[in-house]
């Protein structure tokens, strides 16, 4: 049925119309959005010829006068629960998703037909990237690998970094920031088919292009906000200068629109990418690598040492192949069926975590969930040889990371998390001896700390104060995870104000998002953990402690030897976040200063209660 429409000009430019011209408003749109949405993969260019076939048609369905139309087609073409999620409805106006349309259809068009001239835009791709497989539920990521050729336009985007001399600040090396986002596109676009698929020779040179990042990683980033202090926000007195263990201390900061309006965002840590990716290829050469002969000289079993008599701890042959062939570092994936979800986490961090002395943090949510340490977890340290670390970072010489190789250690332990509940004060993170933050070579925890292991629950007694708190051991298994009861909740929500019909017309000014979180009862964690006892007489028993930092979740843990004889090991601190059921971060020793560079490598443990023991 066709509907007549009051057109401006004359009665005789109505009769001239044709009848197609003539359909409502409401009728083209969905004859547009059933021919752009004919096909789902690639920007809607369907819309062109359209668009084209006469000023009537044009003004009723061009994109400044139909942001409706143009958000149903962004709907349907990308991913939007998460931003309804993280940032509430007054992101979803359709002034915002037609925006938002417009903006991802101009990118994934410069990925799919590369050129010179595109690189003027690189950082603002690679953003837009990122946070689309942040808010990835399925539709996001098909766009971008199967329209934009994601893995094509990657690999020709590291071919080309690497191109740029050292010296220049938006070299390989030099950028933090997009060489971070580069590296996170590799990992959360990679999965064990693709990256066994690889040419050979391409996954070598990729392992030889992160090895800088592994052999000086004190260069760059690993943690949101310097590793030295356990209470954030900083004060104003504070000196910039601070000691950060973990690399740069502040994060790379860039404001961003997103969804049509202005963001705030840090760039997400370098070093934890550069792990993933590392560790995942090598694992891979791994499978294809004999062991070495001096492995047959081992005792086969561990009946067989034990009945050699040999003292321990003693590697076998069952370990090394254990360790050699099965232990395996997990793929970026959607594992449990929580999709964009899992990586909530994330995003909060990068649009929260971006000014150590921020007090005001409005879009603050959910950096740690309860339960996410207990279990048991699996995976390796890589331990440089001494000498070439030494002569790779010594300073006022040009640093050379050719020559350094890796030990393999493994790492196999159960953790358990302890919470103080409200009303219960934590202990208190005392400050460092020489007034570098808090104490992180003892992982923010008393020097003089006395540690009472109860049957649910862990109390420590500061011998320097005298004060001594109880923390509840946590169950997930539980419908109440504590032996006693609580008030507890792990969820968030948002507040935010009205919008307006008119708020295509508000400025970034007259909008404040506000994202609250809901009180959980728990205001602080501590970690414990010991070596799991199948690997401990192969690869040492030891003991873990440490603390979970609230302002971002970086965990910290305080490895000791249980073993007087095996003292000899030192005190080794590893440092990280979670991302997914992966811990990634940077092991160090604690007999150097905190101001100073030390021995220290990186790690990736992975949790593996869900999946086989013997194959990890």
């Amino acid at each position: 049925m066709l509907v007549q429409r009051m057109l401006p000009g004359s009665s005789a430019s109505i009769c001239s119309l044709s009848p197609f011209e003539l359909l409502d408003v409401p009728i083209l749109e969905r004859i547009a959005f059933y021919l752009v949405t004919s096909r789902f993969i690639g920007p809607p260019s369907e819309l062109v010829p359209l668009l084209c076939t006469s000023r009537t048609i044009n003004a009723s369905l061009s994109f400044s006068d139909n942001n409706h139309l143009y958000s149903q087609i962004f709907c349907q073409k990308f991913d939007s629960a998460a931003v309804i999620r993280r940032l509430s409805w007054g992101r979803t106006t359709v002034e915002c998703l037609s925006e938002e349309l417009r903006k991802r259809s101009t990118i994934l068009t410069r990925m799919r037909h590369q050129n010179a001239e595109n690189s003027t835009n690189l950082q603002e791709d690679l953003w837009v990237v990122y946070l689309m497989l942040l808010e990835n539920d399925g539709k996001n990521m098909a766009q971008l690998c199967l329209w934009a050729e994601l893995p094509v336009w990657l690999a020709n985007v590291i071919e080309d970094k690497c191109q740029v001399p050292r010296e220049h600040p938006l070299s390989w090396v030099n950028d933090n920031e997009g060489t971070s986002l580069i590296l996170w596109l590799l990992w959360m676009s990679s999965s064990e088919g693709s990256v066994k698929n690889e040419d050979p020779g391409v996954r070598n040179k990729t392992l030889t292009r992160l090895e800088p990042f592994l052999v000086q990683g004190h260069r760059f980033s690993s943690a949101y906000a310097p590793d030295a202090f356990f209470y954030l926000p900083l004060c104003a007195e504070t000196e910039v200068a601070i000691p950060c263990t973990t690399g740069l201390p502040l994060p790379i900061t860039r404001n961003f629109v997103h969804y049509g309006r202005k963001i705030r965002l840090a760039a997400p840590p370098l070093i934890p990418a550069a792990l993933l990716n590392y560790m995942v290829r090598l694992e891979v050469r791994l499978d294809d690598n004999p062991l070495p002969s001096a492995v047959a000289q081992l005792p086969e079993t561990r009946a067989q040492a034990a009945a050699m008599g040999l003292s321990l701890p003693r590697l076998t042959q069952e370990d090394i192949i254990d360790f050699h062939f099965h232990t395996r570092t997990r793929f970026f994936g959607d594992h449990n069926g929580l999709g964009s979800e899992r990586l909530d986490s994330e995003w909060f961090r990068i649009v929260s975590c971006y000014d150590p002395w921020a007090v005001d943090r409005p879009l603050r949510g959910i950096f740690y969930h309860l339960g996410s340490l207990t279990g048991h977890w699996n995976g390796r340290a890589l331990i440089p040889y001494l000498q070439a670390h030494i002569e790779a970072n010594m300073p006022n010489r040009r640093p050379s990371v050719q020559g350094v190789t890796w030990a393999h250690e493994r790492i196999s332990c159960v953790f358990k998390e302890h919470h103080c509940l409200i009303p219960d004060e934590p202990i208190s993170a005392p400050a460092e001896a020489h007034g570098w933050g808090e104490d992180i070579l003892n992982v923010w925890l008393p020097r003089r700390l006395e540690i009472k292991h109860g049957t649910d629950n862990l109390t420590l007694h500061d011998l320097e104060t005298g004060k001594a708190v109880r923390y509840e051991t946590y169950h997930a298994d539980r419908e109440n995870p504590y032996s006693r009861p609580s008030k507890m909740s792990s969820e968030w929500h948002c507040e935010l104000p009205a919008v307006s019909e008119d708020s295509q017309y508000e400025t970034d000014d007259d909008y404040e998002e506000v994202f609250e979180e809901r009180t959980s009862g728990v205001t602080d964690i501590i970690i414990t953990g010991e070596t799991y006892d199948r690997e401990s007489p192969a690869w040492g028993s030891f003991s873990f402690i440490g603390r979970v930092r609230p302002w971002d979740g970086f965990v910290v843990l305080l490895r000791r030897s249980t073993h007087a004889a095996h003292a000899y090991h030192g005190r080794w601190i590893f440092k990280g976040y979670i991302h997914e059921r992966s811990l990634v971060g940077r092991w160090r020793e604690t007999g150097t200063a905190v101001d100073q560079l030390g021995y220290e490598g990186g790690f990736v443990l992975c949790k593996a209660d869900d999946i086989s023991m013997d194959v990890v």
